[in-house]
């Protein structure tokens, strides 16, 4: 799954971000075709043009993709959805969205918009390398035949309905139109891309042991998918069991807070040591949240910063982190930044901290909810 990404670009309003992951990929994919494809491709290439025909080869596929996750993005913007970034990663790209289609429609036009932008490229690259004149040189042949090939794959594994691929994405609204519940129609969808997956790692794992080193990529692939499709499902719990509860039921209270001029060595021996917390507010002089401060930022410091720097410098100042009482907190786990730190702070109509919300409070609220729903096993006894 996609980590944390490097900002690069910003498209249409649209941040876009790469994971380190993404250069291994690139280099990788430029060495194996520098190394084997334009070889063949092209008769007589010297090593170093043929690393560079990989190179501008891998470059114009993640353009692709890039424009594949555009399909969606843009798409499901126009649907109301809030888009927080588009990342390119190991495995091709991702659209981080903020939010769930309203409606099976909404599902469906969101998941053919980016197979039909890639359906669109590979026509072009194909229809391009039709037209080539004799005289076109082997190598700007190679190039274009190669990539109306590999978009072509790209839109054949996206159809594929295994969730979360487009394939099943599109499957789940079909789903989700005939029963009218998007949760449940997640889950099968979910079932049914993760035993996908398990077959594509069967799959790959028999070529590499034939000795094809491509069902190493196969496996992985599937391995995405099982482990992405387990995440939705669960994803789909965590809406049912959280949908309609706010922050201020499930935060801790009250809350200890750390006056912004406060250097890191008070704030370990006066707040972190007595209270045992592993975080606190921080808070301005009028006592409204500004940020929060962790015993993990506080670790990374000298001991020299330490006495010298107050809480309120390295404090966590992102706004998302700050929350009303009645804030949705299956919004807030959409939030990146409360993903990232695994807490917020949730003031008062003044901007006062009240309590803090975490992820260990969520997760001992769907934990006590999964049991409660769980059947007990026991045969009922009547008595009287």
């Amino acid at each position: 799954m996609p980590g944390r990404s490097i900002r690069i670009a910003r498209i249409a309003g649209i941040p876009v971000g790469v994971s380190p992951w993404w250069l291994v990929i690139v280099a990788v994919f430029t060495w194996v075709l520098g190394a084997s494809y334009f070889p063949e491709a092209v008769h007589g290439i010297a090593p170093a043009a043929s690393y560079a025909l990989g190179l501008v080869s891998v470059l114009l596929l993640f353009v692709s993709i890039l424009a594949h996750e555009f399909g969606h993005a843009l798409v499901a913007r126009k649907s109301g959805i809030e888009i927080e970034e588009i990342d390119l990663w190991l495995l091709g790209g991702v659209s981080r969205m903020r939010g769930e289609a309203h409606d099976p429609q909404d599902e469906l036009r969101y998941a053919i918009a980016g197979p039909a932008v890639t359906a669109v490229i590979a026509a072009c690259f194909g229809v391009a390398a039709a037209l080539l004149p004799s005289s076109t040189p082997e190598a700007v042949r190679a190039l274009i035949e190669y990539q109306a090939f590999v978009n072509v794959a790209i839109l054949v594994l996206n159809l594929l309905p295994a969730f979360p691929l487009d394939g099943g994405r599109v499957l789940r609204s079909l789903m989700w139109r005939r029963s009218g519940q998007m949760g449940p129609a997640t889950e099968r969808a979910a079932s049914i891309g993760r035993g996908f997956g398990y077959v594509m790692i069967a799959l790959g794992g028999l070529e590499l042991l034939s000795g094809a080193p491509e069902g190493l990529w196969l496996a992985l692939i599937g391995v995405f998918i099982v482990m992405a499709a387990g995440q939705q499902a669960m994803g789909a719990q965590v809406q049912a069991a959280l949908s309609g509860v706010h922050a201020r039921e499930l935060m801790s209270a009250p809350v200890v807070s750390i006056p912004e001029r406060t250097s890191a060595t008070q704030a370990l021996t006066d707040w972190f040591v007595p209270h045992r917390y592993t975080s606190f507010p921080v808070v301005d002089d009028d006592g409204r949240a500004i940020g929060l401060v962790s015993l993990s930022q506080i670790e990374r410091l000298t001991r020299q910063q330490r006495a010298t720097q107050w809480v309120g410098e390295i404090a966590e100042r992102d706004p998302s982190l700050r929350v009303s009482g009645e804030e949705d907190v299956v919004r807030l786990l959409e939030r990146p930044a409360f993903i990232r730190v695994g807490r917020a702070v949730v003031i008062d109509e003044d901007g006062r901290p009240i309590g803090l919300v975490s992820i260990t409070d969520v997760q001992r609220t769907l934990r006590a909810s999964q049991l409660a729903e769980r059947p007990s096993g026991r045969t009922p006894v009547t008595t009287g």
